[in-house]
């Protein structure tokens, strides 16, 4: 008689994807008119497998409907939006990064977010 075996080497290498990026920090609003300016501070524990600097990718919801992304680079800390005074909006905030060279793996992807923060403006 003969036995063989099979496994997937793959399966047993694979390890968990490792990354991940702190929230924002600090998440406010303030109102002039129909401009919303968002502000926020950037978390000091960054890992350094992220190239720098990083972006932060604002959603724009209006009226409960997706409307635009609107990306902050160079690690800028607000961002103004105009918006029409008569519809309610709901902004949801990430913090967006990049893996180095050295820190990506194989079959996965390089661009890491946050999880997001919400603020809503009526």
């Amino acid at each position: 008689m003969l036995f063989t075996s099979c496994y997937d080497r793959d399966i047993i290498d694979q390890k968990e994807f490792d990354h991940s990026l702190p929230k924002v920090e600090n998440l406010n609003y303030t109102r002039e008119g129909d401009v919303i300016k968002l502000a926020w501070q950037m978390p000091a524990n960054i890992s350094a497998d992220f190239k720098r600097p990083l972006e932060v990718s604002v959603q724009v919801v209006e009226n409960n409907i997706y409307r635009q992304i609107v990306t902050v680079e160079n690690e800028n800390t607000a961002v103004n939006i105009t918006i029409d005074a008569g519809k309610k909006y709901r902004f949801v905030v990430k913090l967006l990064g990049y893996l180095t060279v050295e820190a990506q793996e194989e079959g996965k992807t390089d661009r890491v977010y946050s999880e997001s923060q919400v603020i809503e403006v009526q």
